[in-house]
């Protein structure tokens, strides 16, 4: 991360990030004093993982067991990352690359620039490589996070023109999980208030019946014993 934040900071000159970033410390020391930032916090991000795994799921299972029985615990991306700690690296990297190149293009054809986020670039990306890499190897991962950075790239230009008055805001976040269904209740809501609560409404239903079906199979599956 150190030689990243220095070419970055090289790249910009020590002019704006002495005046504008650092409040007058050296541009070079900024850069590695971030980039020691970025580190720090990425080994917490691993340790709560390490946490999770050793004290909440255990007590989480007591619990549910009395009240949800078979139910599994949903857990945030950054559980898998100690498990191939250099497809993060690829992920990240190849998915913010590929978000900065995302940039320039939005740039050149004058449409709605979407800046790529260093936080939503490492969580998904690093994700998508690591699934990638499971199946494919390093082309995966590759192409795994090529694929993450340009949906939750230009998503954004097409969530932004239903978010209304927050559109003012230059408003979004780069997540699909927000962008596609935000796309899409954005959508339906430009058709009324009736048909946006219709469409939420069946969509809660059919979540419900796919419950209850797949719990049904998954029943059917069980050999009783003698």
């Amino acid at each position: 991360m150190s030689v990243v934040y220095v070419i970055l900071a090289i790249a910009t000159g020590p002019n704006y990030i002495e005046s504008k970033l650092s409040g007058g410390t050296n541009y070079i020391v900024y850069s590695i004093i971030q980039a020691g930032t970025f580190a720090a916090g990425f080994v917490v991000v691993l340790q709560g993982v390490r946490m999770i795994l050793g004290e909440i799921v255990p007590a989480f299972q007591g619990i549910a067991k009395k009240l949800v029985p078979n139910s599994k615990p949903a857990l945030d991306v950054p559980i898998i990352f100690p498990y191939a700690p250099n497809a993060v690296l690829i992920g990240f990297f190849v998915s913010f690359f590929v978000g900065t190149l995302s940039m320039f293009a939005m740039i050149a054809l004058g449409t709605t620039v979407i800046i790529p986020g260093v936080v939503g670039h490492f969580f998904c990306g690093a994700a998508s490589g690591i699934y990638g890499n499971s199946t494919g190897g390093r082309r995966g991962a590759v192409l795994g996070a090529t694929f993450n950075s340009l949906l939750i790239s230009w998503l954004p230009l097409f969530i932004l023109p239903v978010l209304g008055t927050l559109k003012l805001a230059a408003s979004t976040f780069a997540d699909t999980d927000y962008l596609i269904p935000g796309i899409l209740v954005g959508k339906l809501g430009s058709y009324g208030a009736i048909t946006l609560v219709s469409g939420i409404l069946i969509f809660l239903l059919v979540v419900v019946l796919t419950s209850i079906v797949l719990n049904a199979k998954d029943r059917s599956k069980v050999v009783p014993a003698k």
